[in-house]
């Protein structure tokens, strides 16, 4: 009898095992193999971000000619990159066989150029005319911010109206130069600004390294203030692993003047070992006390320098141009061209192009409030134009003046992306 319940429980586990195999509804059974091979398909949890907004490239010109980073870099490597006689920023390099032009405003040339190029800001191109060469069929280079930046090409027109057959314009810029691993080079009025209180005393700006690449014993007798000795012959043996860790730290190298090779083998040696925002202030220690300012050392120079004083920062972030817009008494003044506006302009903004505030800045005061309270915020494609006007509206008595420091994009329906 127990046999005969055993094989009982036997058969009746072999069907129960057999109708879930085959499906209680009778289907027929179908094995599937599972392919190891091949990667499971994951695109539907895949949540895909919106694509970055579209630069506003300027439009060709085409009696222009454009040329491009690596044109750039073989003219410079043909050339020296330090000049023996060269005794300002306002002097084209004279060893050259041509020259090399920055079309951006003045304010943003001094924080970082390309080196040995000139300032001939395009809002005020007529004032500057004498600093272009006599001989007409000389090269000449213009450049400004990149693909949005229009200024290298208005530039480069009216040079050709003025006569000079060979002109070129190099529209990537700024923004290429650095990604092909360049270092900028800044003046003296820069340096300036970041010695001074208003910048070390606020925890909300980064610290910066200012590398003196002199031998130690110039060093001693004179040098800027806030500067560290690091001669540029021991950065590879003794201080390379003292460096800072963040390699998007600002690092400004100088040494004896625009005939000293140093500062440039310095910046070459940090940009190898991967720091991004090198800067050379290629005038160095003479042109600093040129424009008569403070030296540290056994024959440091005190002059009636107030390290207290400082001009208001109104540069602002996006975030903080788009607070202030939402506030209430606020005007947006856009100083692009006609031409760039008609691509998008943001909604309630008034048009009011860089060049006629500089030509006459009393003769835009009609187009701005009565109210010198109101918040005006100033933009252009990328900030650079937009910061150049920035301080003479302000003086027209807009002490709530402010511009956005920053690249922006503006559709036809007037939305607008940083």
């Amino acid at each position: 009898m127990k046999i005969l319940k055993i094989n009982r429980i036997i058969l009746i586990l072999f069907i129960i095992v057999t109708l879930t195999l085959t499906g209680c509804g009778g289907s027929n059974y179908v094995e599937v193999s599972p392919d190891f091979d091949t990667p499971p398909d994951l695109s539907l949890y895949i949540i895909e971000e919106d694509p970055p907004p579209k630069e506003n490239v300027v439009d060709y010109h085409p009696d222009l000619e454009y040329v491009d980073t690596h044109f750039l870099n073989e003219q410079l490597k043909a050339v020296t990159q330090t000049s023996a006689s060269r005794k300002s920023y306002d002097q084209a390099m004279p060893e050259w066989n041509f020259v090399l032009i920055d079309s951006r405003p003045h304010n943003v040339y001094i924080k970082g150029h390309i080196n040995g190029a000139i300032n001939i800001p395009d809002s005020e191109f007529a004032k500057h005319t004498q600093k272009l060469p006599k001989d007409k069929d000389k090269l000449l280079i213009f450049y400004c911010g990149g693909l949005s930046c229009e200024l290298s090409s208005a530039s480069a027109i009216k040079a050709i109206e003025l006569g000079y057959t060979n002109v070129k314009v190099y529209q990537e810029g700024t923004p290429y130069w650095q990604e092909k691993g360049n270092y900028l080079v800044v003046t003296e009025e820069y340096v300036k600004d970041l010695i001074m209180e208003t910048y070390m005393e606020r925890s909300d700006l980064p610290p910066f390294y200012l590398l003196d690449a002199r031998p130690y014993s110039l060093y001693f007798k004179s040098h800027i203030p806030n500067s560290l000795h690091l001669d540029n012959t021991q950065y590879l043996v003794k201080y390379s692993n003292y460096m800072p860790i963040d390699k998007d730290t600002l690092i400004i190298t100088y040494c004896g003047g625009f005939d000293c090779v140093k500062s440039h083998a310095l910046a070459e040696d940090l940009m190898k070992d991967g720091y991004k925002n090198v800067r050379v202030f290629a005038g160095g220690l003479p042109t600093w006390q040129a424009a008569n300012l403070p030296t540290f050392g056994m024959e440091g120079v005190r002059t009636n320098f107030d390290v207290t004083a400082g001009k208001v920062n109104r540069g602002l972030t996006p975030t903080q141009f788009v607070e202030k817009m939402q506030g209430s008494n606020v005007l947006v003044v856009d100083v692009r061209s006609a031409a760039e506006r008609a691509h998008g302009a943001i909604k309630g903004s008034i048009n009011i192009p860089d060049s006629e505030i500089h030509a006459n800045p009393a003769a835009i005061a009609g187009q701005l409030p009565a109210d010198k309270n109101t918040t005006i915020l100033i933009h252009c494609a990328s900030g650079a134009r937009a910061g150049g006007a920035v301080d003479k509206i302000a003086d027209l008595g807009y002490p709530n003046t402010f511009y956005l420091d920053s690249r922006i994009t503006i559709d036809e329906d007037g939305n607008f992306a940083f």
